[in-house]
């Protein structure tokens, strides 16, 4: 196997290697782990954000939001590459949740994100995402991330490519 293939499946499974509970019988064969071991993972500890939800094709995800994850200008706006972090986090836990036994990894295609206001936060945001469509090898999904107030202040879409186990166990 070419060797910048092995790193690159490597890197999927950790990034995607996350499997939360789910209550669906559509999601009955995936492996159950606890999004309070989830949290542990390096993606997700390293910016300090939190799995709160992750089933049936929806996640919620928060963050507490500290010196280091604010803009310029000396305001507390979240800084926009931190934004769309979560917005990876938020969207491929979306994906993660609807795995099934023949699946093993996921990558990141396109996230289009649309900054609608300044997200401005003492504490914490809020994101909730959500599959839209699964298709054999991709998924399209979509959430947004709320301001202290409730309100919307980023949009994301997204396509995420899974891959699945071939019967001979290479990749697809």
């Amino acid at each position: 196997m070419n060797p910048w293939r092995l790193l690159y499946f490597h890197t999927i499974q950790f990034i995607g290697g996350i499997s939360l509970h789910y209550e669906s019988d559509k999601h009955k064969n995936s492996h159950p782990l606890p999004p309070s071991e989830a949290n542990g993972y390096p993606f997700f500890s390293w910016a300090g954000l939190r799995i709160i939800e992750a089933k049936d094709g929806h996640s919620t995800i928060e963050l507490d939001v500290q010196h280091h994850h604010r803009g310029g200008g000396g305001t507390d706006a979240v800084n926009g590459g931190i934004v769309a972090y979560m917005f990876d986090g938020l969207l491929g836990t979306a994906v993660r949740s609807i795995w099934t036994d023949d699946i093993v990894g996921q990558v990141t295609i396109t996230l289009n994100i649309q900054y609608q206001r300044m997200i401005a936060a003492k504490h914490r945001i809020v994101g909730h995402g959500r599959v839209v469509r699964a298709g054999s090898s991709m998924v399209f999904v979509e959430g947004e991330i709320l301001d202290e107030s409730g309100q919307v202040a980023a949009e994301c879409t997204g396509i995420y490519r899974i891959f699945r186990k071939k019967e001979d166990s290479k990749l697809e």
